[in-house]
């Protein structure tokens, strides 16, 4: 389950803007035609090819779980858990949650959710296929709390992705990493008791102990510990203290905490479970002094350009004024244009322009020749012109100035009467109303 050959390129294959649905409603990623040949081939050497969907029925999701959490020797979960704080990859996290949903859910038939879903209210199961590729990347790159949107189908692929490596073969963990589990489960029982979540996760992550040193890093850590049962409450067990349906798990305190239960109940007050901590990590001794830290990643450089994605024109000079044209960056291999009408601050005094798509799409990155007599492009589903006002239009990636004190093309449709107001990224992530291409 070795990522760093093929990382790169999913990062590139699953960027937002690749994104789809087919004919069937299905969602997918658009692998951009500056992916060579090669590059296909590397991915499906290592076994993660794009667009690996995966679709079982509920009782196939349920019994494959509980047969592949079986299999699975608890020690070995629990090491691979340890060592994704450091050593192993952060994919190992996932493991030992799935193990303990399979072993903790019952044999159940479905029961709806709702009156017209598809999702169990039990196991959170639904009919939807999950893209495997995809779920592993995710997993590479943030690990897993676990997220019960993917339902048992979720953990499945978790379990049968790690193993297919032996589990003799699964990582160990370090004296650095047990460490670092006992000084972060001590920083949580030091908290103020009526401590929550999120100023849990803010607590953890000023300590800068762990990589990547993301918010969701020790966000996806703590929803892991408590969905295992590590941070519980008497009334809202994990599930190594007991199985709970999927409708217990989606309760929350209010409609402004985003994480499942137990989490979304637990506080500081409410301490750890040194039970379960004793059975799952009791074989690891813990260091009496901290260890030495690895020494820092070298500094990264800037990543090379990818053999056939075309790079962004130089920019322009000068502020921003009327007349000028942007070229914008829709997809690695597609690009478009934006002409700027008028430029004027908002009620903040931050200054916007009011931009509009020009009717050109390219392979690489548009000129000021090529988009000179170019007419604008309006909303494909009702042909209703479009405009926003842009702010950070010099400082946003992806957005380049490429010619100045251009005449605006003539429309049939006035000024639209409603201009939304926004940030030039907007430019990229709105552009599919215009251009159904997208």
């Amino acid at each position: 389950m070795d990522f760093d050959s093929v990382l790169p390129l999913l990062q590139r294959i699953y960027a937002s803007a690749n994104m789809g649905i087919d004919d069937n409603g299905q969602t997918f990623h658009r692998i951009p035609d500056t992916v060579t040949a090669q590059e296909r081939q590397q991915l499906a050497d290592a076994g993660w090819e794009p667009n690996d969907q995966v679709q079982l029925t509920h009782d196939e999701a349920t019994q494959r779980l509980r047969s592949l959490a079986a299999q699975v020797d608890l020690r070995r979960a629990a090491d691979a858990f340890v060592s994704s704080l450091g050593s192993g990859g952060l994919h190992w996290q996932a493991v030992l949650p799935s193990v303990a949903l399979g072993l903790a859910m019952p044999e159940h038939a479905m029961q709806p959710m709702g009156q017209q879903g598809d999702r169990c209210a039990i196991c959170f199961h639904t009919a939807s296929a999950k893209d495997r590729t995809l779920l592993a990347y995710f997993r590479g790159i943030e690990g897993s709390g676990w997220s019960d949107e993917d339902g048992p189908l979720g953990a499945v692929l978790a379990l049968e992705d790690a193993l297919k490596l032996p589990q003799g073969l699964w990582p160990r963990p370090t004296p650095r990493n047990v460490w670092l589990l006992h000084h972060l489960l001590d920083l949580l029982r030091a908290l103020p008791p009526a401590t929550r979540y999120s100023q849990a996760r803010k607590s953890l992550q000023e300590t800068k102990l762990l990589r990547p040193h993301r918010p969701q890093r020790y966000g996806s850590l703590l929803e892991a510990l408590a969905f295992m049962g590590v941070l519980e409450t008497p009334e809202r067990p994990g599930l190594f203290t007991r199985f709970t349906t999927a409708r217990e798990r989606d309760q929350r305190p209010s409609v402004r905490v985003e994480v499942p239960a137990p989490l979304a109940w637990w506080s500081a007050g409410d301490g750890t479970n040194a039970a379960l901590l004793q059975r799952l990590f009791g074989h690891l001794d813990r260091p009496e002094a901290e260890p030495a830290a690895p020494p820092p990643p070298p500094r990264a450089r800037p990543a090379a350009q990818p053999a056939g994605v075309a790079r962004a024109p130089r920019a322009l000079p000068g502020p921003l004024a009327a007349g000028d044209v942007y070229a914008v960056r829709f997809r690695e291999d597609l690009w478009g244009a934006a002409y700027c009408h008028e430029v004027k601050p908002d009620a903040r005094g931050i200054l916007r322009g009011r931009m509009e798509y020009l009717d050109i799409l390219s392979p690489t990155p548009p000129t000021a020749d090529a988009v000179a007599g170019r007419g604008f492009r309006d909303r494909t589903h009702d042909g209703s012109r479009w405009q926003t006002w842009c702010a950070g239009l010099d400082k946003t990636t992806g957005v380049k100035r490429i010619a100045a004190q251009m005449p605006a093309p003539p429309h049939a449709q006035p000024t639209p009467d409603r201009i939304p107001v926004g940030s030039a990224k907007e430019l990229t992530h709105l552009a599919a109303w215009n251009f159904p291409q997208l």
